[in-house]
């Protein structure tokens, strides 16, 4: 009886702990791993061709620390940067193009030497743990279009201040959850939904918002500092 009620017990925290909350050996451990490349460049980004002639970035060899990824390659289009393409990479800086859509899920998942991110307003949805464990990464200018910060998108990374498009629909669970640098949150949209794990252990965090938004209503919840926009 003990053994199955152990067995049980690990299995829950397996479910409830995909990366966030778990140690660094934990976290890394578990990342996904690249899809295998169609096509390299030379400055060794992996492409896949999908079934409307455009682009997805698959995988990245190490190798330059400054990264220009282009809008197209063989005369297509590159229009995503796919999951788990560029993580626990040793990049320092990367400059997405215009036309790019969506950054995938885990994309630059650990990539701790990653500084600065430049990223198109072209890009509407970051996906889950996109930017997590990214610990250099201290600023970035999200685009004026994006509607989704998916789950754990930036947890634990060095942030220190972020604002928020009107356009973002939602700010998912564990968005920003951990990023002990994280002062000052500026949310321009009044509708912007806060998933309330958001913002965990981020302790330091102060957020600027319409007047009787949606995020007013969560830091008065959380007991957060509040002042309008």
């Amino acid at each position: 009886m003990k053994k199955l009620t152990f067995t049980l017990i690990l299995i829950a925290l397996i479910a409830v702990c995909p990366l966030a909350g778990c140690s660094g050996e934990t976290k890394t451990a578990s990342l996904p791993t690249a899809t295998q490349a169609q096509y390299t460049d030379k400055n060794g980004i992996g492409y896949n061709e999908q079934g409307d002639k455009t682009l997805v970035i698959s995988d990245f060899k190490d190798g330059k620390k400054n990264i220009e990824i282009p809008s197209e390659y063989k005369g297509k289009k590159v229009k995503e940067v796919g999951r788990s393409s560029f993580k626990m990479s040793k990049v320092k800086s990367v400059t997405i193009p215009d036309g790019v859509e969506k950054i995938d899920d885990y994309a630059f998942a650990f990539s701790t030497t990653l500084e600065k991110i430049t990223i198109p307003d072209s890009v509407t949805i970051i996906g889950t743990n996109a930017f997590s464990g990214c610990s250099n990464l201290k600023e970035i200018k999200l685009p004026k279009n994006l509607k989704t910060i998916g789950m754990y998108s930036f947890d634990a990374s060095g942030l220190k201040k972020i604002e928020i498009p009107k356009s973002t629909k939602k700010i998912d669970e564990y968005a920003f959850a951990e990023c002990r640098f994280l002062e000052e949150v500026i949310i321009n949209g009044k509708n912007t939904e806060i998933a309330n794990t958001a913002f965990n252990t981020s302790t330091e965090v102060k957020i600027t918002a319409p007047k009787n938004s949606k995020a007013q209503a969560f830091a008065k919840s959380k007991g957060i500092e509040f002042s309008n926009k």
